[in-house]
């Protein structure tokens, strides 16, 4: 019971601290090229789980095993995390974190078309829920009469960051489910390190590509030392914060409480802005927030009865 509960809370620390990492990144997401922001996180990954795997000793691996976790690097990482950047460029960070959660209803789909596997009424329910959800948050009402209507730029800049985002979503899904297939003959570390090496070669080779004429894609962030030294302590209490008591959490809980659990981000994102920046969260967003946690819930509760 103990060990439940030091589960339960670390499913929570790791949903607050996503949560926390979402706002913190916000204003470099602004500023700074995302390929940029995204190469520059996955090399300080690649430096903490290589000095991990270093004093824990190196595994062998096979080849085709290696060339699975690199290639869905390239894609969880090279592109889902650039365009989750992207996307936080253009959206607010509980927008984004609610976009995420539909990551679940994503791996379905990808399971269901790869794996051949069926839905049972509380997961197409959770999944209707989701999406509900995500819609409720994303959705502006219509401007009241006599108001002027959102600004076009404004409204330009959503709808790129929505389709930023659950390109994202897409690319990471694919990315998990590959991974998935080969995590039987590798350990996590070992996984976890192979992929995020993929997603940085993908950005060293492809970047200057698509920043060829307007300047070194990384110069905005290396040229600010102490902006430099900022991102790299929100990227180590994101990587240990959020990646390391997932971890934990899945480890000591049941899947479905821990899943659900880490799906609160958006709630932490509220709750944040509310103590801290002294912003009431309003109805539409916290009931779509609620909603989608109810949602992964249902999703998520398959495993207590199988």
């Amino acid at each position: 019971m103990a060990l439940e509960l030091i589960g339960i809370l670390a499913a929570l620390g790791s949903a607050a601290s996503w949560a926390i990492g979402a706002l913190l990144l916000k204003p470099f997401a602004e500023r700074l090229p995302a390929m940029g922001l995204a190469f520059a996180k996955g090399i300080l990954g690649l430096l903490l789980l290589g000095l991990a795997i270093l004093v824990l000793g190196i595994p062998s691996i096979t080849a085709p095993v290696f060339w699975v976790l690199l290639l869905s690097g390239v894609l969880g990482i090279g592109v889902a995390d650039t365009l989750f950047f992207k996307a936080l460029r253009e959206l607010s960070p509980h927008s984004v974190v609610q976009l995420m959660l539909l990551g679940q209803v994503a791996t379905i789909a990808m399971a269901m078309v790869f794996l051949g596997e069926t839905l049972a009424w509380q997961e197409l329910l959770g999944v209707v829920l989701v999406i509900v959800g995500v819609a409720v948050v994303l959705t502006e009402p219509a401007p009241a009469s006599g108001k002027q209507p959102r600004d076009q730029h404004q409204m330009s800049a959503t709808r790129r960051g929505i389709i930023f985002g659950l390109v994202s979503v897409m690319s990471m899904a694919v990315s998990v489910t590959m991974a998935k297939g080969v995590l039987d003959e590798v350990d996590a570390l070992t996984a976890t390190f192979l992929r995020i090496l993929g997603g940085v070669i993908s950005l060293f080779l492809l970047a200057p590509l698509f920043y060829l004429g307007r300047g070194n894609w990384l110069t905005p962030l290396v040229s600010d030392r102490r902006l430099a030294w900022r991102f790299v302590a929100i990227a180590i209490f994101m990587t240990f914060g959020g990646f390391f008591l997932s971890l934990l959490a899945m480890k000591l809980t049941p899947l479905a409480i821990a899943n659900t659990l880490l799906s609160t981000e958006p709630l932490f994102v509220l709750l944040i802005m509310a103590v801290f920046y002294k912003e009431s969260p309003d109805a539409r967003r916290l009931t779509g927030s609620l909603i989608g946690v109810v949602g992964v819930g249902l999703i998520s509760s398959k495993s207590f009865l199988t």
